[in-house]
């Protein structure tokens, strides 16, 4: 930022300041470790597990002159001397940090002639915004949020990044609450706005797309009349822009004054040739390999917005011959080997440095941690300073090695690391297939290799350079769906509800250890297992939350103990028996009553849960946790009437129980379909495992409750035959080739990797965008699909299985298992061992909430 003299904040004087004097600041931080000004503002904010005024000390020390506290913040008596006896640091009292932050900021943009182009919508804001930037410097001095700083805390520190030289700024703008875009278009006042898309990110938060369109017009409300709009022709837009002054431009129509990209073909064969028009008849014509869902947006956002704010179409073009799609999405692989790859979205910035280091702490291992750098995509002109910090990072995150690829200001880098951490070997290399072919000589099994870099390495290289090809079959697990579906869950049980994610058999065929460090990011505190063997491999993996395992025998109580387990009892042996082994080792364990309401598989009776609950109490080494019971079901319209008895007959256990005064903290019956289909206030936990990945076990539940589907299967096409009519295929001869001449496709998956026999010649397949049946019996390691329709079908042709491919086309697991004669928990845990998992975090305007 430009120095700024704080007395022009409306709120100086009422937080303590002096109006006699300048107070020039130069540095804005919310963090105290990245105070390098002795003019800087510390600015403290609450976090997930750290206060910021935790660090007012420590702002102090590192030279900060002003700190922005609340009000009744007083300083630990260990430090206060400190505090009262320093010049350097003025303590600026405010009713609200952030507040005082956004205000600060707000004033601070209105310094500044530059033009500010506010760039909101569901999904796609940062991909707009860094090539929009790409296609502006050509012509203009250009600052941007950095990554994606488009939060209430974000937006104000990006609108910082301004400075006296910039004659544009990119500043990104989200929300999850009602009110919040109101908020940030106040403290942005845009002269211009980009609008991606209306989705269905913010169903969870805001109740409907319309809702969405309404928080996302706050914005557009704020625009000039000499500025404009570019925004989707969009039904839910449509009835709100008449209250917009500014003029509206459509980036999903057509227009004579505006360059327009289309697809020349739509064939879905790995390669997707365009054309862009431009109202001066220059035409471009390019290809892309990825991105396919979402490319074409992204070039009429961005060419529209770029020939809006005068760029001529030759410069457009020259900056789009050197770009490529690049997925901002987080992938993490790992090899056949045992290695652990997390392949991070490109670095646009040192707070993306930040946030990727994280994801070492998720995926805690026995081995090594790597970081393949490949430099910071930065408009900044303090590389030299912003690689001195990548350093310290670097040495911070106790790396056991650092790989460098490519030629960049290294040296400030290396020399920090040097001083502070002279013990990390580095290894340098002119470009990452260079790198990755030297790793395999020294990298071993449970290693975990972090690559990032200015630009994101295509996820098909990686594997093939660590699986020696493309993996065949593949699962995509997206986190951020099972984030969004997390919170549309508590969003509908309310604040006051524990949530209890189930991670039992292998997380519903995903990934045990991976889906537990996830979920502690998303707030979920307590895991469900069913066997006590499941609990005691997330304990030895170094899952932190506590687990509760819904069933234990006898034989097991001293793992229980050893591993502090909680579990469900329903046997007075049992509890004796824990309580004994407890008692011998001085610990107190947990349990929770599980009460038989109908199920008939697992619990006690109802009228034996009360002397439960009196042994438990009698036991110093017991802890009486919580009582349940199963649903048997809920997901059935049909037997509600039944569920509906489950429900009474628990309230009155659970009533019994407390009128003798005996406290049950936690009272959980709802599964994932108990969740979707009932309102069941009088518990306090529920227990969800489907609905985390989005599936459904019934029309039911579909219908009840909208989720994002987190899951994809793909597999490719290994072989093609060309038979003839009255020709067989596969074992049994159960098919007869009907026609002249039919072209069968061979794909390596089979009932070994999850899919039975029993859906042979029942489902269908997507390949290039069309249909394939299935034809012939599914054998144990390879099943066969007609692709005689489909034009230009080659062997190592993608095929959708169930979710969703890069193009956006939608098949439905459910729809699967139903054809089947399955269900759908089966057919998800069922996926066998040598389809390679692969973790994804990608927010993307096609997810298919459902």
């Amino acid at each position: 930022m430009d120095p700024f003299d704080l007395r022009l904040w409306s709120g100086f004087q009422a937080a303590g300041g002096d109006l006699s004097a300048p107070a020039m600041v130069d540095q804005i931080s919310i963090d105290s470790r990245r105070l390098g000004s002795p003019h800087a503002l510390f600015v403290p904010l609450p976090g997930r597990e750290y206060d910021g005024h935790q660090f007012i000390q420590h702002a102090a020390s590192s030279g900060a002159r002003y700190a922005l506290v609340r009000k009744d913040w007083e300083a630990p008596s260990s430090s206060s001397s400190s505090f009262h006896s320093s010049l350097s640091l003025k303590l600026l009292r405010v009713d609200d940090p952030l507040r005082a932050l956004q205000a600060i900021a707000r004033t601070y943009r209105e310094q500044f002639k530059c033009l500010v182009i506010a760039i909101e919508g569901s999904y796609g804001k940062t991909m707009v915004k860094d090539l929009l930037q790409s296609l502006l410097k050509t012509h203009y001095s250009v600052t941007a949020s950095p990554e994606s700083f488009n939060s209430q805390i974000g937006v104000p520190l990006s609108l910082l990044t301004i400075q006296k030289e910039h004659q544009i700024a990119l500043i990104e703008a989200g929300f999850s609450l009602t009110g919040e875009m109101e908020v940030l278009a106040d403290i942005i006042q845009p002269d211009c706005a980009i609008l991606t898309h209306v989705g269905k990110k913010h169903l969870p938060s805001l109740g409907g797309l319309q809702n969405s369109a309404n928080e996302m017009l706050k914005l557009l409300l704020k625009l000039p009349e000499h500025g404009w709009a570019l925004i989707p022709k969009d039904p839910f837009l449509t009835p709100l822009m008449p209250a917009v002054c500014s003029s509206q431009w459509f980036w999903n129509q057509h227009s004579d004054q505006l360059p327009q990209a289309k697809a020349l073909n739509m064939i879905h064969n790995g390669i997707m040739p365009f054309n862009i028009s431009f109202p001066d008849q220059t035409h471009y014509q390019g290809t892309t390999a990825s991105g396919f869902y979402y490319f074409l947006d992204l070039l009429n956002m961005t060419t529209k917005a770029a020939w809006l704010l005068g760029i001529p179409s030759k410069e457009i073009c020259q900056t789009l011959m050197h770009y490529s799609a690049e997925p901002t999405r987080t992938e993490i692989w790992q090899s056949p080997t045992g290695i652990t790859f997390i392949n991070d979205t490109y670095c646009s910035d040192l707070q993306s440095i930040d946030r990727a280091f994280k994801h070492f702490d998720q995926l805690t291992s026995k081995g090594s941690k790597i970081f393949v750098f490949g430099g910071v995509r930065s408009h900044d002109a303090h590389l030299e300073a912003n690689y001195r910090y990548i350093g310290q990072r670097v040495a911070k995150a106790q790396l056991d090695t650092l790989v460098l690829v490519g030629d960049h200001p290294f040296t400030s880098l290396i020399g920090e690391l040097k001083k502070l951490s002279p013990g990390i070997p580095t290894k340098h290399y002119t470009t990452h297939r260079e790198a990755f072919q030297s790793m395999p000589s020294w990298i071993k099994q449970h290693d975990t290799i972090l690559i990032k870099g200015i630009q994101k390495q295509p996820l098909d290289v990686l594997t093939e350079a660590f699986n020696d090809s493309v993996c065949s079959n593949q699962c995509f697990i997206n986190l951020a769906a099972i984030q969004s579906n997390i919170t549309a869950m508590r969003k509908k049980l309310g604040s006051s509800t524990r949530i209890m994610v189930m991670v039992k058999a292998y997380a519903y065929g995903t990934n045990d250890v991976r889906m537990a460090k996830f979920l502690a990011t998303c707030g979920v505190d307590l895991l469900g297992v069913s066997y006590i063997d499941e609990g005691v491999a997330l304990k030895r993996a170094g899952v932190t939350q506590e687990i509760f395992a819904i069933n234990a025998a006898l034989y097991e109580m001293a793992k229980v103990v050893k591993w502090g387990l909680q579990i469900g009892v329903s046997s007075k042996e049992l509890i004796l028996a824990l309580a004994k082994e407890a008692s011998a080792h001085s610990k107190k364990m947990k349990v929770h009553i599980h009460v038989d309401t109908g199920m008939s598989r697992l619990g006690c009776r109802p009228e034996e849960a009360l002397l439960l609950a009196e042994l438990i109490l009698e036991q110093p080494s017991l802890c009486l946790e919580g009582i349940m019971t199963h649903f048997a079901c809920a997901d059935n319209p049909e037997q509600d009437p039944f569920t509906l008895g489950q429900v009474h007959c628990f309230d009155a256990v659970i009533e019994q129980i407390e009128a003798k005064g005996i406290p049950l903290p936690w009272k959980h019956a709802a599964n994932s379909s108990g969740v979707m289909r009932f309102h069941l206030p009088q518990y306090n936990m529920v227990r969800v495992g489907l609905a985390v990945y989005g599936l459904h076990p019934s029309l039911a539940t579909k219908k009840a409750f909208e989720l994002e589907l987190a899951l994809t299967l793909l597999s490719r096409i290994v072989g093609i035959n060309h038979c003839r009519q009255g020709e067989t295929v596969s074992y049994g001869r159960n098919y007869t080739v009907k026609e002249k001449e039919q072209h069968i496709a061979v794909l390596p998956i089979g009932y070994f990797d999850g899919l039975h026999r029993n859906y042979s010649g029942k489902g269908e397949v997507l390949i290039r965008g069309k249909r394939a049946p299935m034809v012939g019996n599914i054998c144990m390691d390879f099943m066969m699909v007609d692709v005689t329709d489909i034009p230009d079908v080659a062997i190592g042709d993608s095929v959708l299985i169930f979710g969703e491919d890069e193009y956006g086309n939608y098949l439905s697991p459910e729809e699967l298992a139903t054809n089947g004669d399955s269900i759908i928990h089966e057919l998800i845990t069922c996926l066998g061992p040598r389809i390679h998992r692969f973790f994804i975090y990608e927010e993307t305007p096609h997810c298919n909430v459902r």
